[in-house]
């Protein structure tokens, strides 16, 4: 939350624990205690989108771990395929493998499954040959695991945004629906009980101002003195 939305939802908490203070004298009022009730739900749903807008993810770093297994897996199917293209003279694979580590680790994000995505391929094309190097079915198993791994790591820290862009906005929507139950049903039916309850209705009053709680927080200005003379 920002901080306007934090200094309206603490307020919405102290008219609460007002509100519930004094439960006796509003209670039987049934249209009163429907929109508190109402009105409760609204600040318990916002807490709960607070927590999730505000929960850090590892997504990021799953995606920095499912990389490095990538570009491991990779470079070593791209050695043992490298052999087979040079004394095949297949020229496309001979490109398609010539890459270094310090190579591999400048491809972006999407290059990186792309490549991977094609040398693959070839190593699910070229089995018996590879096997002549060392190269086993596990091998290749776990450079489609690692691939896949990471296509799906990558993909992690934009559904992260996404669901944090959906909170923000749910976060919003219910600040407004509180907003709207506070204004015009208990701000309203608050009025009914000046004559019979006037300290009720003047703490509520009270609990209801916004207080801009960084303002409260700001370092006072020290006016320097000024020593007096020596004689």
């Amino acid at each position: 939350m920002n901080n306007v939305q934090t200094n309206r939802v603490t307020m919405y908490k102290t008219t609460i624990a007002v509100l519930d203070e004094n439960d006796v004298i509003w209670n039987p009022m049934v249209p009163f205690a429907d929109a508190v009730t109402r009105f409760k739900n609204k600040v318990s749903a916002i807490d709960t989108a607070a927590q999730k807008q505000e929960t850090p993810t590892g997504a990021t770093q799953d995606k920095a771990g499912a990389r490095e297994a990538l570009e491991d897996v990779l470079f070593l199917m791209c050695a043992a395929l490298g052999v087979l293209a040079h004394t095949s003279n297949d020229q496309d694979l001979v490109a398609l493998t010539d890459i270094t580590r310090s190579g591999i680790d400048k491809l972006d994000v999407e290059a990186l499954s792309n490549r991977a995505t094609l040398v693959l391929a070839q190593a699910n094309a070229r089995k018996t040959e590879l096997a002549t190097v060392q190269v086993t079915q596990a091998n290749i198993d776990e450079f489609s695991q690692a691939l896949q791994d990471y296509n799906e790591a990558k993909a992690g820290p934009r559904q992260a945004t996404t669901s944090r862009m959906v909170q923000t906005e749910s976060l919003s929507t219910l600040i407004r629906e509180a907003n709207d139950i506070l204004r015009n049903e208990i701000d309203r039916l608050i009025d009914l009980f000046g004559r019979t309850h006037p300290q009720f209705v003047s703490t509520y009053l009270a609990a209801r101002v916004i207080i801009d709680r960084a303002a409260t927080h700001t370092a006072k200005a020290v006016t320097p003195t000024t020593p007096p003379a020596t004689p």
